[in-house]
């Protein structure tokens, strides 16, 4: 039958910040269910099926109409298969990225968040045989290394011969991961290293780990073997930070040394102020290094993992962006500087209030 839909409203599983979803954060699509709601896995798949019904009759939900991946064609009935399941950690993470949505309410690593455990879901899947060697996993959100559940979780997929994608800051090395690496289905690894040098690195991930993530990479490649284009580091651009050919450079420099073969670029939607009730612009000096990106890329030899979304997001075709006026475009750069003026002074002075606090207690100890 023809009509608008989309592959993630057909057969995929967010299991996200507080609740079930269909598509990533990326794209807004239906309202979450919680999980919290008694039978909420099951609500979930109810309301897909309702979804679809209504999309039969041309009823769009109102939060999926920007989305570039809605498309009318002849759609398969849907036959309880998942293709995707996208499993989003926001409990841990062992860094402290200014780009991360959410990494105002970690407190030590732990995210003050709804619990939820995804290993029993998966189980779930899997005894229903709703996973196959078709089904495509990606572990994101968070940092999917510091999980509990993580390895065992990875293990079970190995068993289905699912194809798994695992997104990291890579500062902890996991042996299980190099296992998933060899396996004969195409699982990958995506680091987001972001930057080509130390200094970079330390204003990003607001931690001191770069030695570290390095030489976690120089494992993975050494443990993949012939196997290393499975291992793509990421560069996610952001203005006034890393969108400068010298620090895009420097990545490439790094990449090349350590027999990295593949790469991925991405704007973060967050910092780029795209928000789909605003038409803002995103800063020029991004857009001319997601250029740049490219042209480096393709010059060095690199193999370029493409992100759709970003590339909607810079071509402004989604978020309610239009094309706008080079005035409107200086408004919005002056106002993200000064933005930035003032969180960066914030942070230094709560640096420096936790710092007084800590020596009085020293003092009265």
């Amino acid at each position: 039958m023809q009509y608008k839909c989309c592959n993630h409203i057909l057969g995929s599983i967010d299991l996200s910040f507080s609740g079930f979803k269909y598509c990533n954060e990326v794209w807004e699509g239906p309202e979450y269910i919680h999980y919290n709601v008694e039978n909420a896995f099951q609500k979930n798949e109810e309301r897909r099926l309702k979804i679809i019904g209504e999309m039969k009759n041309g009823i769009i939900p109102e939060k999926c109409k920007q989305c570039p991946m809605l498309e009318e064609k002849d759609w398969k009935e849907f036959d309880g298969k998942i293709h995707k399941v996208t499993i989003f950690n926001w409990k841990h993470c062992n860094a402290s990225c200014f780009y991360c949505s959410v990494g105002s309410d970690y407190y030590d690593g732990v995210k003050k968040s709804d619990d939820y455990d995804s290993l029993p879901i998966i189980q779930k899947l899997i005894e229903e045989g709703r996973l196959n060697s078709e089904s495509f996993i990606a572990f994101m959100g968070g940092e999917p290394t510091m999980l509990e559940e993580f390895p065992h979780i990875l293990k079970l997929l190995l068993t289905k011969n699912c194809r798994i994608e695992v997104l990291t800051n890579g500062i902890k090395y996991e042996h299980i991961i190099s296992e998933m690496l060899k396996a004969e289905n195409y699982n990958t690894i995506c680091i987001s290293l972001d930057c080509g040098c130390r200094e970079t690195y330390k204003r990003i991930k607001r931690v001191d780990k770069f030695d570290e993530v390095i030489e976690t990479i120089k494992k993975y490649v050494l443990d993949s073997k012939d196997k290393s284009k499975r291992i793509k580091l990421k560069y996610i651009i952001f203005p006034n930070v890393n969108d400068s050919k010298k620090e895009i450079d420097k990545f490439f420099e790094i990449c090349k040394n350590i027999g990295i073969k593949t790469v991925a670029r991405a704007v973060n939607h967050h910092e780029s102020k795209m928000d789909t009730t605003k038409n803002q612009a995103i800063e020029t000096t991004v857009i001319k290094a997601y250029t740049y990106f490219e042209k480096q890329a393709k010059k060095l030899g690199f193999e370029l993992q493409k992100e759709p979304w970003a590339d909607a997001i810079i071509e402004n075709k989604v978020y309610n962006c239009r094309k706008i006026s080079p005035l409107t475009r200086l408004k919005s750069e002056l106002h993200f500087l000064l933005k930035k003026f003032a969180k960066h002074y914030i942070y230094k002075v709560s640096n420096f209030l936790f710092a007084f606090e800590q020596a009085n207690i020293s003092t009265l100890d």
